[in-house]
């Protein structure tokens, strides 16, 4: 018992220093400097803060370490070369600075396949002729198995977490004019509890004191592996909270489709083969399906004759109080009717202790939002709008 809680602590503190992590905190960093800054450039304010895309990777730490009761139970046990393969694709679709590659589907499909065909070469180099030798113990139903959990993981994520918080954009669109979008972009990281075999494929040790644990035939010692997953899509006809949840439910069908195969690779080894064939091919289908719908329909943020469509909604400010909500359409302001971000300011003046706002919501229904100006308070109510200025792509908040 005393060696499985040393090994308990050394396998966390093992968490710490793979690469992976601090790569993909990084770029949940890099994504919310840049998301920032482009919204400083269109709207001259931030719609969220700069480390929103970093808190939530850090929230799904926990997470992580919930599911790791599951993995624990399963006892996955994964060769070191394994573990390092996984990392470099991880590490390598990091460099494209697209969370989208960085989908379980697409790290975990291309592992399973080098798995199978990396072992077949020599290199001639010992260290990495050690590795490569070391897939070949890999056990595959259980790492096509591994790949199917986290892309249920990944479908949930995208269900609960993408669909808010979403960051607003202008394009150009084919006849010059800016065309509002949303950009939604996450990534996550998962840490699982995996043992990891001791004395192959370069995992060596030759410290008496050195935790290791006995199952089976097998000695093995405990890692918390961080696995990095992300989502990015462009929306700029339907609203994220409409279509997100449904590309998250398309992911844990194809995550069931997925972890029915690779159970059924426990029978026949090659299942786990087209399993992983699955993850990519599916994976690419569902991004390929959501962006040829979205571009198939009208643009939703664009310029109207009759009333102003929200693009974004800061935090914190009179219009998120009011309940106001990206996609609804403003027709009048304080009685008086708006189709510019000029007029719906000259309506806004007419009374500044009070503000009503007659809103037409997503069914087409007419509500009333209404609000006290107090006299410290900043004229802005917080609302973000596609304008026509000097420059296509600049509004500004009112």
């Amino acid at each position: 018992m005393e060696s499985w809680f040393w090994e308990l602590l050394i396998g966390v503190g093992r968490l710490f220093i793979h690469p992976v992590l601090y790569v993909t905190l990084a770029v949940a960093i890099v994504l919310g400097y840049f998301r920032v800054k482009r919204e400083r450039y269109d709207f001259h304010i931030r719609v969220e803060y700069g480390l929103t895309e970093f808190q939530k990777a850090c929230k799904s730490l926990l997470a992580g370490l919930a599911l790791s009761v599951l993995t624990l139970g399963l006892g996955f046990i994964l060769p070191f070369g394994t573990v390092v393969l996984i990392s470099l694709f991880t590490i390598l679709f990091t460099l494209f600075i697209k969370p989208r590659w960085l989908s379980t589907a697409y790290i975990f499909g291309f592992t399973l396949l080098g798995v199978v065909l990396l072992p077949r070469f020599e290199t001639g180099v010992p260290l990495i002729q050690r590795l490569f030798d070391s897939l070949g113990d890999t056990h595959l139903p259980s790492l096509a198995l591994l790949m199917g959990i986290l892309i249920l993981a990944e479908g949930f994520f995208v269900l609960k977490q993408a669909p808010f918080q979403t960051s607003p954009q202008l394009q150009k669109s084919k006849r010059g004019l800016p065309v509002g979008s949303h950009v939604v972009q996450r990534v996550w990281i998962l840490p699982l509890f995996l043992f990891v075999p001791v004395g192959t494929g370069g995992m060596e040790t030759s410290f008496e004191w050195w935790p290791v644990l006995q199952m089976g035939e097998h000695t093995v010692s405990l890692w918390l592996v961080p696995f990095s997953m992300g989502y990015y899509q462009r929306l700029k006809s339907s609203l994220p909270r409409e279509v997100i949840p449904a590309v998250g439910r398309q992911l844990l069908f194809l995550g069931m489709l997925v972890l029915t195969i690779s159970i059924a690779s426990f029978w026949w080894e090659n299942s786990a083969i087209l399993a992983a064939v699955l993850a990519v091919v599916g994976r690419e289908w569902l991004n390929f399906r959501a962006k040829n719908q979205d571009d198939k329909r009208k643009p939703l943020f664009v310029l109207r004759d009759n009333g102003l469509v929200i693009l974004g909604v800061i935090p914190e400010t009179p219009a998120e109080k009011m309940n106001l909500q990206i996609g609804e359409i403003i027709s009048k302001v304080n009685n008086i009717p708006v189709n510019s971000v000029s007029n719906f300011y000259e309506a806004l003046q007419q009374n500044r202790a009070f503000c009503k706002l007659q809103v037409i919501d997503k069914n087409g229904e007419t509500r009333f939002a209404q609000c006290a100006l107090y006299e410290n308070d900043h004229y802005e109510l917080g609302l973000l709008f596609v304008q026509v200025g000097k420059k296509w792509n600049q509004t500004k908040a009112v």
